[in-house]
């Protein structure tokens, strides 16, 4: 008996989707979209997002081209990124091009503070005396090493710090008016609100948020009390500031002029973001970087 024509469609279709969507093809086409793109892939086409179950750990050809991207990652970058047991490879692929690309401040709280030219780059509002942040909150760092430098931009007469926090969410609907005019993640206020935050992934250290102000003087918080603040000795004012998060050893190193200054904290473990704190006639630029004698392979 002579196949239908349903069925020759059929057998036709079968054959195309054979061709194109298997995972070489698709790590290929995966390599020119971004993880976003990846995401939306997976969600409109059953073929390429739905599991399968004669692949390695049931992976859909989506994760399954996101792992081999990731595979393909630096020794630093995978130094970085250890997988989460509740993470997807188009997540992990999603985190890995994040930190490829540039440094950005991603929210800003409070009322004195906006963008600069680029998002690398806050200022303080004129007519404005408020305490306000900008967190790199799409930036986070889990494991590894990590350096950001840190510059004032122009006529520096505020104040600021910069540093680390955990990469907590501020989000204006749970506060009232006028409650986030003024924001420092150290701020007494706002510590039960980050604390309630708290996830598996911070670990159990609990060093929160540690900064170096323009000053010289260095600060941690538990958020549950106060801590006194630490001199840093040759510490350089109207210098770039690098810092150096190492998860390897858990520690948070201060940089000048292409020299290590101080060791700001240790005990440090998780989740962190960078983050820096304004208030006055300020401007602060971030930028990605290497720490002096360390090199990315």
């Amino acid at each position: 008996m002579a196949p239908t024509r349903n069925a020759v469609k059929r057998q036709k279709l079968a054959t195309v989707e054979s061709a194109l969507f298997n995972p070489d093809v698709v790590f290929l086409l995966a390599a020119l979209l971004d993880a976003r793109d990846l995401c939306q892939v997976s969600l409109t086409c059953k073929t390429l997002g739905g599991k399968r179950a004669n692949a390695v750990d049931g992976l859909s050809l989506v994760e399954e081209a996101a792992r081999r991207l990731f595979e393909c990652a630096s020794e630093w970058e995978r130094s970085c990124l250890p997988k989460h047991p509740d993470e997807g490879w188009v997540e992990l692929f999603r985190h890995l091009l994040i930190l490829r690309s540039k440094l950005t401040f991603d929210q800003l709280v409070g009322v004195n503070i906006q963008h600069g030219e680029e998002k690398s780059i806050i200022r303080t509002i004129p007519g404005q005396g408020s305490v306000s942040s900008a967190l790199c909150s799409n930036h986070v760092m889990r494991s590894g090493k990590h350096f950001a430098v840190f510059t004032g931009r122009g006529r520096f007469t505020g104040f600021g710090s910069i540093g680390v926090v955990r990469p907590v969410q501020i989000k204006t609907s749970d506060f009232g008016e006028g409650e986030l005019n003024d924001f420092s993640p150290a701020m007494r206020n706002f510590w039960e609100y980050q604390l309630r935050q708290r996830t598996a992934r911070w670990t159990d250290s609990n060093v929160h948020c540690c900064d170096v102000s323009i000053h010289g003087d260095s600060f941690w918080d538990d958020w549950a009390s106060d801590h006194p603040s630490m001199r840093i000795d040759g510490f350089q004012r109207n210098t770039p500031i690098g810092l150096l998060l190492d998860l390897d050893e858990g520690t948070l190193s201060l940089y000048q002029n292409g020299q290590r200054v101080a060791t700001l904290k240790d005990g440090l473990s998780g989740e962190y973001c960078w983050y820096a704190t304004v208030w006055g006639t300020a401007s602060v630029s971030i930028k990605r970087g290497l720490a002096p004698g360390e090199q990315h392979g």
